[in-house]
């Protein structure tokens, strides 16, 4: 995805995309559904372009607790600077600043809006924040039914000291 910088006068400008996965690589991801909704925008301050995205998508995902398949919808936010200052990218080495040619006709943004996609992906997903997960002895859903573990064995090394209660 290419912005046309030529159009763009000083201050705050708002772009709204849908785009495909295919459109940032990741067509094959085996669980973002095929569609993406964006939100770009744009603040002109030169010599430099602040740009804030926000990306929404929808996949489904097994959950971390129990293994359940849920549909999930995503949301991500993402902020990078485009600049052509030179001095103020010798200052930093913050992967969010980029340099852009005095002279840029466009900026490509696909690459950070990959990024923001992916990091939308939470580490850990669960269906929900109840959720009980698998009990680690018999693999009962604790979510829908009782574990069907028997009692441990009593710790023969313990005894003595249940002798004194």
């Amino acid at each position: 995805m290419k912005i046309s910088l030529a159009s763009l006068s000083e201050g705050l400008h708002t772009f709204n995309f849908v785009e495909r996965l295919a459109e940032f690589g990741l067509e094959n991801h085996p669980n973002l559904k095929d569609e993406v909704k964006i939100q770009v925008d744009i603040e002109k301050r030169s010599p430099q372009y602040v740009l804030k995205s926000l990306v929404q998508i929808g996949g489904r995902f097994a959950c971390d607790r129990c293994t359940r398949e849920v549909e999930k919808r995503l949301s991500g936010e993402g902020q990078v600077i485009f600049s052509s200052d030179e001095a103020m990218l010798a200052m930093s080495d913050a992967d969010e600043i980029h340099y852009l040619a005095p002279d840029a006709k466009e900026i490509d943004i696909t690459p950070d809006l990959r990024d923001t996609i992916l990091l939308a992906i939470p580490m850990k997903l669960l269906c929900s924040e109840e959720c009980r997960g698998l009990c680690a002895g018999c693999g009962a859903d604790l979510n829908i039914e009782s574990c069907r573990c028997a009692a441990p064995p009593a710790d023969l090394r313990w005894e003595a000291l249940r002798k004194l209660l």
